[in-house]
């Protein structure tokens, strides 16, 4: 390494240290670290200079005076040193915007966050990175369409990122590692929590299997309302394009979606049954533009780059299908789900026989029955389970 890198390296290093202990100062959020950043980088000051608060700096940033106070309380228990140790302990990294690390398209938003904490690998952000997000109350339907997508998705060399939360987004995080692929987290707090508590394994996969989680939030940040929409607008700047799976009339995937729209990105729908309520918020966004998607190969061709990844061969092929009932059952399913009743009035069949031939096809996995409603069973690739 030469010694202009060197020098680099270490300047870098010291404007993370000090970053990430004014990211956990009290009050002090994106807004005022940004204008700190760069006033810093405008006018050169140094940071021993700024930690005395010398009027001549916090002038020139400009600093509130209950910042100014915030910034003494917190000097009064803790160093940045011991701050910047606390986090390496803890397998925390500090990525500063301009950094090798930091997210690409991220960088490319306007007002992009000057910090986020780290854990887990380095991602490859030379591949495309995807957003999958949706409804925290998903359906079965929602929950096939997003294991269809991002396992075509990340088998195909994609990179998935949600937001971590339950429903969706920890459908598209499992599937991605079902396959065998690293996936991106967006925590909406810092890393000294879990929210909801049940997402602990989830996310403690997601780090030991080669992804990465990202927050904007230093590690004592708790979980609150406002956190998460900051935390969709960084999951909607670093992904190429977002994609909605599921969604109500009024849900926080909208939200992700502007965010999309307002950085020039992608934003893709999936459609879903008339019937379901998750599925006016897709509607909604296809009447207003949003790319109509039903698998991989749709969003990787709308991005232009269906050619460059190895995205796996459709398998068009039928399960194994052993009597003419199953055979006849199962068309009619593939034109959509029914009743119970309306399968047996179309099919004019003895009852006990569908009930039979049914409960012969969940067992295999061909078929799933919610309620009185019969749907065709998608695995984890979205294709049908050959038997």
């Amino acid at each position: 390494m030469s010694s202009s890198s060197i020098m680099l390296s270490l300047m870098s290093r010291n404007a993370e240290k000090h970053l990430a202990a004014l990211a956990t100062v009290p009050g002090i959020g994106r807004v005022t670290l940004r204008n700190i950043y760069y006033s810093q980088r405008k006018h050169g000051w140094k940071w021993d200079k700024f930690w005395v608060l010398d009027p001549k700096i916090t002038t020139k940033i400009p600093i509130s005076e209950n910042i100014v106070k915030a910034i003494k309380n917190w000097l009064n228990e803790n160093t940045i040193n011991s701050n910047f140790s606390d986090l390496e302990k803890k397998s925390v990294r500090v990525v500063v915007l301009g950094s090798p690390e930091y997210p690409p398209l991220l960088a490319q938003v306007s007002r992009p966050p000057i910090l986020l904490f780290a854990k887990g690998a380095i991602p490859d952000w030379t591949v495309p990175v995807i957003a999958v997000v949706g409804t925290r109350t998903m359906t079965n339907y929602g929950k096939n369409a997003t294991r269809k997508l991002c396992s075509e998705l990340a088998s195909s060399g994609a990179l998935i990122i949600s937001g971590s939360m339950y429903g969706i987004d920890s459908e598209a995080h499992q599937t991605a590692l079902s396959v065998g692929a690293p996936t991106i987290g967006v925590l909406g707090y810092g890393f000294n929590h879990v929210y909801p508590s049940t997402q602990k394994s989830l996310l403690e996969e997601i780090v030991s299997s080669g992804g990465t989680l990202y927050s904007e939030y230093a590690p004592s940040v708790e979980p609150r309302p406002g956190n998460f929409v900051a935390r969709n607008s960084i999951v909607a700047g670093m992904a190429a394009a977002t994609i909605v799976v599921e969604a109500a009339a009024k849900s926080g995937s909208h939200i992700t979606a502007q965010f999309a729209l307002d950085a020039n990105r992608t934003v893709c729908a999936v459609p879903g049954p008339i019937t379901n309520p998750y599925s006016e918020g897709t509607k909604w966004l296809i009447n207003e533009g949003a790319i109509m998607v039903s698998s991989g190969a749709d969003v990787l061709a709308e991005l232009g780059v269906e050619g460059m990844l190895d995205l796996p061969a459709s398998r068009d092929e039928r399960p194994q299908l052993e009597t003419e009932l199953e055979r006849a059952l199962y068309s009619e399913l593939e034109a959509g789900s029914q009743t119970f009743s309306q399968a047996l009035t179309n099919l004019a069949v003895p009852m006990l026989d569908l009930q039979t031939t049914i409960t012969q096809l969940e067992i295999r996995g061909v078929l799933e029955r919610q309620g009185e409603v019969l749907s065709i069973c998608h695995n984890s690739f979205g294709r049908i389970q050959s038997v």
